[in-house]
């Protein structure tokens, strides 16, 4: 759960960029800042609402929802622990399960083709981002920003309002249950073990806390800058594909709207689990947390019967407070 040292393979150069990294000590502060708020807050409302908040149903209602923004956060901690983000995902996500519900419904192809369909198209996605960001040098956030428009409206032209009365055999995963908790959830606990692993063991997926800290002495030091990130486009967008297709899965129905504003709060939970948005540093456990934080406070807003003006305001301010921190820590650590 803590950042890589650098390896051998990549020492040199490289060590100027991972020395610029905050300590082990300051991300597990982080980390565990987090964890103790969140904490506090399911203690603090358990007492106020012991009867509406502290109960199974509610909490297995808080894990059924943040699946989808859990998954996308995913692939987004490994992004911006490169040193970019896609705001993109969102729009990305719908339109990934729209194809698939189009393909299943309207073009008659079953259901397995039909998921790698709409998986393909979210990775292609995902790839020409990736591609204008490190080929034609395209900055991220126009890039991704130009793209999510894209994407929102050619979901909106395939799926309208959205694709109703999906196949049994379609829906059937993401409504299964076990232990108590839905498909979608174990699939994010499963992706979650198996990003942790990739990120903190494999010398593959470390090179991106080098990229993160300092891409042009990666490139120095001999990674291939350019194409590590188009991987990382490319393996965001399947990753929101796989997102969108089981939120479809789970509702039955394949919507065109249901990523916006996915984009944000993956972001906003990333940076409180312990990302920057300079990148080179953030774990894959630092993003559940921070996804558990956000579903979290919306579940108590809503108990407490807060508007969804008020909603709207608090966790648009979170957004802010979150970046603010980053922007301290990273002045503090110069």
């Amino acid at each position: 759960m803590t950042e890589p040292r650098p390896s051998p393979v990549t020492a040199g150069t490289i060590q100027t960029a991972a020395a610029s990294r905050p300590s082990r000590r300051r991300v597990w502060s982080r980390e565990l800042a987090l964890a103790l708020l969140t904490l506090s807050i399911i203690l603090v409302f358990s007492i106020l609402f012991p009867v509406s908040f502290r109960s199974t149903a509610n909490f297995s209602a808080i894990l059924r929802n943040l699946a989808f923004e859990g998954i996308l956060a995913i692939g987004m901690m490994i992004m911006m622990v490169g040193g970019v983000f896609d705001l993109s995902v969102g729009a990305m996500a719908s339109l990934a399960g729209v194809i698939t519900g189009w393909l299943m419904k309207v073009a008659g192809v079953p259901v397995p083709l039909a998921v790698i369909g709409g998986l393909a198209a979210a990775a292609f996605g995902g790839f020409l981002n990736g591609f204008i960001v490190a080929k034609v040098r395209v900055n991220a956030l126009i890039t991704t920003l130009g793209t999510m428009g894209v994407f929102q409206g050619l979901a909106l032209l395939i799926g309208g309002p959205g694709i109703t009365f999906l196949p049994d055999s379609f829906t059937r995963f993401g409504q299964a249950e076990h232990l108590g908790l839905q498909a979608p959830v174990w699939f994010m606990i499963g992706l979650a073990l198996a990003a942790h692993y990739a990120l903190a063991h494999t010398r593959f997926f470390r090179q991106y806390y080098y990229i993160g800290s300092n891409a042009k002495a990666a490139h120095l030091s001999g990674l291939h800058v350019e194409r590590l990130q188009i991987i990382s486009f490319t393996l965001m967008g399947l990753i929101a594909g796989l997102a969108g297709i089981i939120y479809s899965s789970r509702i039955a129905t394949a919507s065109s709207t249901v990523g916006v504003g996915a984009e944000l709060q993956a972001i906003t939970a990333v940076i409180l689990g312990g990302a920057s948005l300079t990148g080179g540093k953030g774990t894959i456990w630092g993003a559940m947390i921070g996804v558990f934080f956000m579903a979290l406070m919306k579940n108590v807003l809503i108990i407490s019967r807060v508007s969804s003006e008020w909603q709207g305001i608090i966790l648009g301010a979170v957004l802010v407070l979150a970046v603010a921190l980053d922007s301290v820590m990273n002045r503090k650590k110069l």
